[in-house]
C-alpha cells in the first residue's frame, strides 16, 4: 500500500511540475450598456430617446439627478439624457422607482431648467387609470452652471457611450 502512495506521489509531482504557469488572463468583456448602472432609467445607451429614430437622438451619456435636500439626501429623482447632437433632455425615473417626493424634486428642476420654447414646467402621468395619456416622457432642458447647486441636486455620471466608437444604427 505504501509503495502504491509513493508511486502516485512521484507521478502526480512530475504532471504538476510540467503544467505551464498560467497565462495572463484575457480582460473580461465590457457589459452591455443595456445592464447595470442605471437599471432604472426609461432608456439605455446607445438607444434612440424618442421619436423620429434618427442618429442625433440617440443616447450617448445618462447622469443621475440626486437629491442634495435635507429631506432626500443621495436620493436619485431622475436621470439627464444628452444625445449624439448635445442635447440634455431630463426624464423621472421607471415608475416603480418613483415616490412622490421625488417627482415634486424633478418637477422643481424641470420647472427652473426647461426650454423658453418648452411651456411645460412638470411631468404628466404617462398613463390615467391604466390607459396611456401619450404625453411626452422626456423634456429638453438646459442646465446653467452653478443650476443644480442652488437647486439642491448634483448629477453623477451613470454610464456613457465610449469616446470616438462608433454609434450603432439606430434603426436596429
Amino acid at each position: 500500500m505504501l509503495l502504491i502512495a509513493v508511486l502516485l506521489l512521484g507521478a502526480l509531482r512530475t504532471v504538476v511540475a510540467q503544467v505551464p504557469p498560467e497565462a495572463a488572463m484575457p480582460p473580461m468583456p465590457s457589459p452591455p450598456m443595456e445592464t447595470g448602472a442605471c437599471l432604472d432609467s426609461a432608456r439605455p445607451v446607445p438607444k434612440v430617446l424618442q421619436a423620429p429614430v434618427v442618429r442625433s437622438l440617440q443616447i450617448v451619456r445618462i447622469d443621475e439627478v440626486i437629491s442634495t435636500a435635507t429631506m432626500m439626501p443621495n436620493q436619485i429623482v431622475g436621470f439627464l439624457y444628452t444625445t449624439a447632437d448635445g442635447a440634455t433632455w431630463l426624464g423621472q425615473r421607471s415608475p416603480a422607482y418613483t415616490s412622490p417626493a421625488s417627482a415634486g424634486a424633478i418637477n422643481q428642476i424641470l420647472a427652473s431648467t426647461h426650454l423658453p420654447n418648452e411651456n411645460a414646467t412638470e411631468f404628466p402621468p404617462e398613463s390615467r387609470y391604466g390607459v396611456p395619456t401619450r404625453y411626452p416622457r422626456f423634456f429638453q432642458v438646459k442646465i446653467a452652471p452653478g443650476a443644480m447647486e442652488a437647486l439642491r441636486f448634483r448629477l453623477q455620471p451613470c454610464v456613457a457611450w465610449p469616446p470616438g466608437r462608433a454609434l450603432p444604427d439606430p434603426m436596429l
